[in-house]
C-alpha cells in the first residue's frame, strides 16, 4: 500500500530541485517546451493548499524518472516508509556498466528537463504510473512510456539494447518448470503417502489450526465418518465453524466452511480415482486438478487472472511445499510470486520471491512440553515473535500456554491460554481458551462407521 510521501531532490552541478506552488496543470504527464528562464507563478489556496515540487534536470547524465504518483502520495508531506523500489534495483543490476540517474517521483512534481522540455505530473487528484527517460543530450528528447514496471526494457530500447527484468526472465523459467510438472502423472507408493499426508492436514477440525496446535489434533487410525466443530456462544448455542464428511477409508469427500454467524461460504467436494485424489470442485466449479510424479503432488488452481500452482511432498516426516502463482498474461509478469518452504536448523522457512517472511521452529512431536516458535519478517528484521508450549497433564486433558517473549533472547514467562480436553477415541472434543479477556469453547463432535 502507499502512504504519504514527499521527496528531497539533494542539489549537485547537474541535479537542482526546489518547490513551489503551482495552478495551470495538464491531465496526465506530458513532454512540452518552455522557456529557459521560465517563472512559475505562486497562487496560495485558501483551503489545503497543494504544494507542487518544480524539479530541474541539467544535461550530461543519462536520467530514468520513474514516476508512481497517486491522489494520497501526491499531497504527502512524509516519507512512505517501504516505498517500492524494486524497478529502481532492477535497472542498477542491469546497466551497471552504463549508470543511469534514478529518480523515483511519488509526489505531484512539474518537472523542467535542460532542453526546454517539461513533464507535468501536477493534477491534484490525478494518478500517474509512467517512466521517462532522457539521455542528457540537448538535441534529444524525452521519451515516456505509460506504465511504472518493466523499466528494464523501456530504458534498453532507448539505448539499443536488449536487456530483461529478472521477473521477465523468471515467468518464463517457472512457466517451464510448471509446464513439466503438470504434464506428469507418475503414481507409485510415495505419492498415496504424500497424498495421505495432505489429506489429513485438510480433516483438521476448523479452519485456522496453526502449526503449533497441529500436534494436538492430529488423528489416529479411527474409523471417523463426520467431523463437525461449532464454537459455543454466550447463549450456549452452538455456531457451525466446518463440517467434514469422509469416506470409509478416512479421506474427505465433502467438506463445508461457514462464517462467525453460521452461515455457509464454501464447499469443497473432493474426487477419487482407485483412492487417488484427482480433482477437487469447489462451489460447483472444477478449482483444482491434481497430478502427481513419484513423491511429488501437484495441484493446479485458477485463481482468476492468474495459475497457481502448488508442488508438495514429505521431508523427514514432514510435509514442505513450494507454489508458483504465474499471471496468465505476460505484460504482468512483474505480479508473479514463487514461494517455497526450506527446512533449516530443523525450522521450516518460508520464502516469498527469495525472501524470508515466516520461520517455524518445533520440538519433538508428541514428546511433551512441546515447544513451538514463530518469526515473521519485514525487510529483514523481526516483525512478530510469539512462543507457546503444549503441556500434557492427564491422559485426555492437555494445557497452553504462551510466551510472554516478544523476541527470542528474552526470557520466557508463560500465561495460561487454554485446554485442550479428548474423547474416548484420543480425538479432541472441546478447546476452551481466552482471546482477548473473552473465553471461548469450541466443540467438535464426531460420527464413527462401525
Amino acid at each position: 500500500m502507499k502512504h504519504l510521501l514527499s521527496i528531497i531532490f539533494i542539489l549537485t552541478l547537474s541535479f537542482q530541485g526546489f518547490s513551489q506552488k503551482k495552478t495551470k496543470k495538464k491531465t496526465k504527464p506530458k513532454t512540452t517546451k518552455v522557456a529557459q528562464n521560465t517563472v512559475v507563478e505562486e497562487i496560495y489556496v485558501k483551503e489545503e493548499p497543494l504544494t507542487i515540487d518544480t524539479l530541474r534536470i541539467t544535461a550530461g547524465k543519462k536520467y530514468v524518472l520513474i514516476i508512481d504518483v497517486d491522489q494520497y502520495t501526491g499531497r504527502s508531506n512524509v516519507d512512505l516508509a517501504n516505498p517500492d523500489n524494486s524497478e529502481q534495483i532492477e535497472l542498477k543490476k542491469n546497466f551497471e556498466k552504463d549508470p543511469l540517474e534514478i529518480i523515483n517521483i511519488r509526489k505531484y512534481t512539474y518537472v523542467i528537463f535542460n532542453n526546454k522540455q517539461t513533464l507535468d505530473i501536477s493534477v491534484d487528484g490525478q494518478s500517474y504510473k509512467s517512466i521517462a527517460y532522457w539521455s542528457g543530450k540537448m538535441n534529444d528528447a524525452v521519451k515516456v512510456r505509460e506504465g511504472a514496471k518493466m523499466a528494464t526494457e523501456f530504458v534498453s530500447e532507448q539505448v539499443g539494447g536488449k536487456k530483461e527484468s529478472s521477473y521477465v526472465i523468471n515467468n518464463r523459467k517457472y512457466k517451464k518448470e510448471v509446464a513439466s510438472l503438470t504434464s506428469k502423472n507418475k503414481i507409485t507408493a510415495k505419492s498415496k503417502e504424500v497424498m495421505n499426508a495432505v489429506l489429513a492436514s485438510v480433516n483438521m477440525p476448523f479452519s485456522d489450526i496453526k502449526e503449533d496446535d497441529a500436534t494436538i489434533f492430529k488423528q489416529p487410525n479411527t474409523k471417523v465418518k463426520t467431523i463437525d466443530s461449532y464454537i459455543i456462544n454466550k447463549k450456549g448455542s452452538k455456531i457451525p465453524l466446518k463440517s467434514i464428511a469422509l469416506n470409509e477409508n478416512g479421506q474427505p469427500s465433502i467438506i463445508k466452511y461457514f462464517n462467525r454467524d453460521g452461515q455457509e461460504t464454501s464447499k469443497n467436494i473432493y474426487i477419487y480415482k482407485d483412492g487417488i485424489l484427482t480433482t477437487i470442485v469447489k462451489n460447483d466449479q472444477v478449482s483444482y486438478t491434481i497430478n502427481y510424479d513419484d513423491n511429488k503432488m501437484i495441484s493446479t488452481e485458477n485463481v482468476g487472472d492468474a495459475n497457481e500452482t502448488k508442488i508438495t511432498w514429505l521431508e523427514n516426516g514432514k510435509l514442505m511445499q513450494k507454489s508458483y502463482t504465474l499471471m496468465k498474461d505476460d505484460k504482468f509478469a512483474y505480479m508473479n510470486s514463487f514461494a517455497e518452504e526450506k527446512m533449516e536448523n530443523n525450522c521450516t522457512v518460508y520464502y516469498i520471491n527469495n525472501v524470508v517472511w515466516t520461520r517455524n521452529c518445533s520440538s519433538q512431536t508428541n514428546v511433551f512440553p512441546f515447544t513451538h516458535k514463530y518469526t515473521s519478517y519485514q525487510n529483514g528484521s523481526v516483525l512478530q515473535f510469539r512462543k507457546s508450549k503444549i503441556e500434557k497433564k492427564g491422559d485426555k486433558t492437555f494445557e497452553k500456554y504462551y510466551s510472554e517473549a516478544e523476541l527470542e533472547t528474552e526470557n520466557d514467562n508463560y500465561k495460561f491460554f487454554g485446554t485442550f480436553q479428548f474423547n474416548d477415541h484420543n480425538l479432541v472434543d472441546n478447546y476452551n481458551f481466552t482471546k482477548s479477556d473473552i473465553s471461548q469453547t469450541i466443540k467438535i463432535d464426531y460420527t464413527y462407521y462401525q
